[in-house]
């Protein structure tokens, strides 16, 4: 994965933070939760990612 991919998912993972500490519904402070964990996940494989074997 190229720098700037990494780069995209940590920069969107700090915007879903914001909108989770800034959101009033309970429902949609843990969809923006959800959403930063994913894009942190993302960010932090890199390189490491690897696509998945198609079986069939």
């Amino acid at each position: 994965m190229e720098e700037t991919n990494r780069t995209y998912f940590a920069r969107r993972a700090a915007e879903e933070e914001a909108r989770a500490v800034h959101a009033t519904d309970p429902h949609a402070a843990e969809a923006h939760r959800k959403l930063q964990r994913a894009y942190v996940e993302r960010a932090s494989v890199g390189d490491r990612w690897q696509d998945r074997d198609i079986v069939g």
